[in-house]
């Protein structure tokens, strides 16, 4: 499977020559950029998250806070933001003149109107390069001049850090430098239309490293109108160079490079079409999202970040560094949307730092914990006994949908310690798994010595491990997999079944007690099999009720509870990732209804804050991001994508029997929707579905080998039609519905 990661390396190197783009390559490009989403604030001054997203680099914040520019694991500076001096040095906050800005994949644009002049500020990253370009033209007052104000950092993300840095003035790069001690770190801020600049004297009484410094411009002309580049580049690495990405930052041509286009459009090959405008476009920045969360570190690898926010004052941009639970939920969406290239790379990620002494997977990592001693000097590493149970369904689903058969034989003893990790974990009396006292699981407030929702994953993983095994040609593991999958289901029944009260037992604490009721727990005991159909309606009919249910979502503790509290983290907020989860869960158990209304309550949440973006958690009683929230939070998007692939279009992929169930669930109102670039083995599949009176019309573009089709209609009873081959090219068929 193709790497992008090492085709945008690649070009990034082509790229620091400062040689031109063929007139050829400006122009595909550029007619490629305009087939990638866009999205137009027209109110960007306050509560905006903003960001630039590159493989290396990263330029995020709100506006009217400034911006902090990264080179991973580096923080270059913060509180970036512009000043317009006008020629009789009058001055003008660009945060007063900020009249609207331009989100795209590979970066953004902020248009700032003062008096007699217009500015107009495009931020952005370029493939591998380890910095953040900021072009700016100038219409209107020939006198006036761009002044960017920063604070230095030149410092590691949290936890590690860098001392004695100083700053001084580079005449030759016109810019100025960052440097420490032992010459391994550097920052340069430079742009060749400099002509004023803060006195970087680190000598002076009272002069501190961390003050706000600036760097004043006065643009050149440039076709009708003036313009400057600045540029914020960081050195980290031995054989970087900072003064050499400044350079390639500055000579990179003003349309995008090829491989940051390619790498966009090959996670957007897959478009799904409705007739509501708002979901049409949340559903493809939530791949967007997926996309822009793919990160590479030198030291650690690429892989997918939890998501971007401000650091609040402790360089920790929230989180813009790995988890593998998070990096799983992301899994399960590029699977789903047939992004196996990016699945399978992530899933390698998390394999490359398994505990190697008993099998266990990782919780976290810092981008800079290729600095530290990570795994000795601190917890976060191996916290979670819930992401080996979590990642056995994620690998088998990739190797089902993918058909890459290759990928698992050549990481089948990293899959075989996981799965004898979970073993370990068993009780001997209920085969369900527990918690070790130094370790947590799903419930970080909590820490129960058990969950239902663990000793579920623990019935899903032993399933995956059983159709993995039967596929590695070990049938005798199969079957021991699936007689664990047998016992799990009866005895979640026997331990968390409250039969008096009539409820699930979310688990247990260490006193014995058990826990407190939640609908995480409910839905779960609903995935795992364990409840009863009258049982699970019975859930479904409570997360209907005002006390779960608010217009943006489902609490995470229902309203009457005695310890409610709207703005906790997970005792009474929404959550967009639990929301999607049980939405999908509704399909599933055949509720179209109440799981589409549920589902579109989430689409909102792209155009709160961060454009195309969805934030972790929002508050319980408004529709408002609860205060530790992260505007952009990779798993809230990802879930969102999952429910709507898997939930409300019913798609399932299997790529060794060539093999694509669709079952549309929809809502009433709507009368179509369509589905293109569904990846069946080497095929490409465009399902077009839509109601004409009583009945319902599919219509399959088969761009490839025939494929066998199983069309599950909603409302078809007993009239839909059992699976059938689908030859390459346009098919059509119709089926009567109630």
């Amino acid at each position: 499977m193709p790497n992008r990661c090492h085709a945008a390396l690649l070009l990034a190197m082509i790229g620091w020559s400062g040689s031109p783009m063929p007139a050829l390559a400006r122009e595909a490009d550029a007619a490629a950029e305009r087939d990638l989403p866009a999205w137009t604030v027209q109110q960007p001054r306050h509560d905006r998250y903003l960001a630039a997203h590159g493989l290396r680099a990263f330029a995020g914040g709100y506006s009217e806070d400034g911006l902090e520019m990264w080179s991973f694991p580096l923080q270059i500076a913060s509180g970036y933001a512009l000043e317009f001096v006008r020629g009789d040095g009058s001055v003008v906050p660009g945060i007063d003149v900020l009249v609207s800005v331009r989100i795209d994949p590979l970066g953004f644009e902020r248009d700032y109107r003062g008096k007699g002049f217009d500015v107009s500020e495009r931020i952005e990253t370029r493939g591998m390069l380890s910095g953040v370009r900021v072009r700016l033209r100038v219409e209107g007052d020939p006198t006036l001049r761009v002044r960017a104000r920063f604070v230095p950092s030149l410092n590691l993300m949290w936890p590690a850090g860098i001392g004695g840095q100083e700053s001084g003035w580079d005449a030759g790069a016109h810019g100025l430098l960052f440097r420490e001690p032992s010459g391994h770190f550097a920052a340069l801020v430079a742009s060749p239309e400099a002509t004023a600049h803060s006195e970087p004297n680190n000598d002076r009484r009272g002069s501190t490293f961390g003050r706000p410094l600036f760097l004043e411009m006065d643009p050149a002309d440039c076709g009708g109108g003036r313009c400057a580049t600045l540029v914020f580049a960081g050195q980290s690495e031995t054989g970087e160079a900072v003064h050499a990405t400044a350079r390639a930052l500055l000579a990179a041509p003003d349309t995008p490079m090829v491989s940051d286009v390619a790498r966009f459009e090959d996670a957007l090959h897959m478009r799904i079409t409705t007739p509501d405008a708002d979901a049409n476009r949340a559903l493809r920045w939530a791949q967007v999202a997926l996309e822009q969360a793919w990160t590479c570190n030198v030291r650690l690898g690429c892989g997918v970040v939890a998501g971007y926010g401000p650091s609040h004052g402790a360089r920790r941009p929230q989180y813009a560094w790995y988890f593998a639970g998070d990096g799983l939920v992301a899994t399960r969406a590029l699977v789903q949307e047939g992004d196996f290239e990016r699945a399978s790379a992530e899933l390698a990620f998390i394999l490359r730092y398994q505990d190697p002494d008993n099998g266990m997977l990782w919780h976290e990592l810092s981008q800079s914990a290729g600095f530290l001693h990570w795994t000795r000097d601190y917890h976060f590493m191996y916290a979670h006994v819930d992401i080996a149970f979590d990642f056995l369904p994620e690998l088998a689903g990739y190797v089902r949908a993918s058909g890459d058969q290759a990928f698992l034989r050549m990481h089948w003893p990293q899959v075989m310690a996981v799965w004898r990790y979970c073993l370990s974990t068993l009780d001997a009396d209920d085969g369900l798994p527990r918690v070790p006292a130094d370790k947590m699981s799903a419930n970080e407030q909590d820490r129960l010595t058990d969950e239902l929702t663990l000793s579920a994953s623990w019935g899903e993983a032993a399933e995956a491990m059983a159709s993995m095994a039967r596929s590695m040609g070990d049938p005798a593991l199969a079957s021991q997999a699936e007689a664990g999958r047998d016992r799990a289901r009866t005895s979640i029944r026997a331990r968390y079944r409250d039969t008096v009260r009539q409820r699930w037992i979310s688990g247990f604490r260490r006193d014995g007690e058990p826990g407190e009721s939640f609908s995480g727990a409910d839905l779960a005991a609903i995935a795992s099999g364990a409840a009863t159909r009258t049982e699970a309606s019975a859930t479904f009919d409570r997360l209907a009720s005002p006390d779960y249910l608010t217009g943006w979502g489902l609490r995470s503790k229902p309203s009457s509870a005695p310890d409610f509290d709207p703005q906790a983290y997970s005792r009474g907020s929404v959550w967009g990732l639990g929301t999607a989860v049980a939405a999908e869960q509704m399909w599933r158990a055949g509720r179209a209804a109440q799981a589409n209304a549920l589902w579109l309550r989430l689409v909102p949440w792209a155009a709160q804050d961060a454009p195309g973006h969805m934030h972790e958690v929002q508050s319980g009683e408004r529709f408002v991001p609860q205060r530790e929230s992260v505007p952009e939070q990779t798993w809230s998007s990802a879930a969102f994508l999952s429910a709507a692939i898997r939930g409300m279009l019913g798609l399932e992929v299997d790529a060794s029997s060539h093999r694509l169930v669709f079952a549309p669930q929809p809502p009433a109102t709507w009368q179509k929707l369509s589905v293109q670039g569904v990846r069946v083995g080497d095929s490409r599949v465009d399902l077009a579905w839509r109601r004409e009176g009583a009945a319902a019309v599919l219509e399959v573009d088969n761009h490839g080998a025939p494929v066998e089709l199983d069309w599950r209609q909603a409302g078809a009873g007993g009239a839909s039609p059992p699976p059938r081959m689908v030859p390459s090219g346009r098919s059509r068929w119709e089926l009567p519905i109630r």
